[in-house]
């Protein structure tokens, strides 16, 4: 059962720490008094309140140096100042010093409630976001995993859920996304951790040496298996086997796949021999998987297999607020080894950043801050030390050059097809378009087909 909320009043008036006494008792808190300050910090240590309310004139050390011996001592308790000389200085000046709040006297015993309670619940709240932190850190780990976007808020939890389940996981994103970052954040945090995490890029080997790395095979079974190897779905065994860009996989890799999958065995390639594993799978790819199974090129059977749960990345473009923070988290990754450190990035840097569209995702990124930093000769990142390319394209051209059309190139293009099918008639192709004749010469010179 938790504690009660302990809260400390210092008063020289007797008749005001009755007063609070009584006031703050009712709502439920444990009560202590101390008459002047010095005695307060005294038993500051042994009782350890969450809140101390101090009136600010009294003898000897005031209100205000005993605010400031609780926030060097410890920082955590609040600290509710009253004073009989009320004024705007007085109030600026306690808020500025880092008191919770200020009342003047005499106070309405209503507004010592309302302010007692406010101090306390925000105590409980910063208390339980620490401890939900602290569980966050130890229990899930995501340590490589930056961003606060309400997408990759999204993904969070559900690495969280699914990394208690032995569930297979298939995680969907462009390239440079950070699918394997997801996936060892999903092993680091699952009943699987202590086991192997091992991975493959599915998609840039050969059909018969693919075979080989999953399956593994037997001394002889083909030209250069001069010995026995355990392929890697055995290498996994009580862990993680990690595929990337499973799309690629062939129909026949694909066959061979479900069967291990359904049967929870695999076979080196030469052996008849079944082998029993124990293996979680988690799966990416940069391809939708579903055109593909409707198409034919990926089988359905494995598709649902491996998709029990999905993640969805999404893009660098579509959570434009993380640019910051990761490229701060990749300045102090990189920054640190350099001989003149380098310590953070110019205020005239960062909408340059965040304009571009990044079709590398966050490893284009942190490649871009890692070569700024091996580049720049000062201790903080400036536009001259990112490339050109960045510096100077416009969000036009990098929308062209992902394919995307934008709103000028679609308007353009409408404009120029009505103007078509009525014979160049410039009156005609304006009254359709609901603009002025003037209008409609203006753009078509800005288009250059004036």
């Amino acid at each position: 059962m938790p504690r009660q909320s302990r809260v400390m009043v210092v008063d020289d008036d007797a008749d005001t720490l009755t007063l609070l006494r009584e006031v703050v008792t009712k709502e439920g808190y444990q009560v202590e008094t101390a008459e002047d300050a010095e005695t307060a910090l005294q038993r500051l240590g042994e009782w350890q309140p969450d809140l101390v309310i101090t009136d600010i004139h009294m003898p000897g050390m005031d209100g205000l140096a005993l605010l400031a011996a609780v926030r060097e001592k410890a920082p955590d308790i609040l600290v509710i100042l009253l004073t009989a000389y009320g004024s705007l200085k007085t109030a600026v000046d306690a808020i500025k010093s880092g008191a919770f709040d200020y009342l003047s006297k005499p106070f309405v015993v209503d507004d010592i409630r309302l302010v007692v309670r406010r101090a306390l619940e925000h105590k409980k709240l910063v208390r339980e976001n620490r401890s939900l932190r602290d569980q966050l850190r130890e229990r899930y780990r995501f340590d490589n995993l930056v961003g606060s976007s309400p997408g990759m808020v999204a993904v969070y939890k559900l690495i969280a859920r699914v990394a208690e389940t032995d569930s297979t996981v298939l995680i969907q994103g462009e390239s440079g996304t950070g699918k394997e970052l997801i996936a060892r954040a999903i092993h680091a945090n699952s009943t699987r951790s202590s086991g192997p995490f091992v991975g493959i890029d599915t998609g840039s080997l050969a059909e018969t040496l693919l075979e080989s790395e999953l399956f593994g095979h037997e001394r002889g079974s083909f030209t250069g298996a001069i010995a026995s190897k355990k392929g890697l779905l055995e290498q996994a065994h009580l862990g993680t086997c990690f595929l990337d860009e499973i799309a690629d996989l062939s129909p026949v890799m694909q066959s061979k796949l479900l069967r291990s999958l359904q049967e929870r065995e695999i076979r080196r390639v030469g052996s008849e021999t079944p082998r029993a594993i124990d293996v979680r799978i988690i799966a990416a790819s940069k391809k939708d998987l579903k055109p593909l199974v409707a198409a034919g090129t990926f089988r359905e059977d494995l598709y649902y297999r491996l998709e029990v749960v999905t993640i969805a990345l999404p893009p660098l473009r579509n959570r434009i607020e993380d640019i910051p923070l990761l490229s701060r988290y990749f300045v102090d990754k990189f920054g640190r080894n350099k001989e003149k450190p380098v310590t953070g990035i110019s205020q005239e840097t960062i909408p340059l950043l965040t304009r571009y569209l990044w079709p590398g995702n966050v490893r284009e990124l942190e490649h871009v801050i890692e070569r700024a930093i091996a580049l720049t000769p000062h201790p903080i990142i400036t536009p001259e030390d990112l490339p050109e390319s960045i510096r100077t394209i416009s969000v036009q051209e990098q929308a062209r050059s992902l394919g995307w059309e934008t709103l000028q190139d679609m308007e353009m293009k409408y404009i120029l097809r009505v103007l078509e099918a009525h014979n160049h008639d410039h009156s005609q192709t304006a009254t359709i378009l609901g603009i002025h004749r003037k209008t409609l010469l203006r753009k078509l010179r800005q288009y250059g087909k004036g």
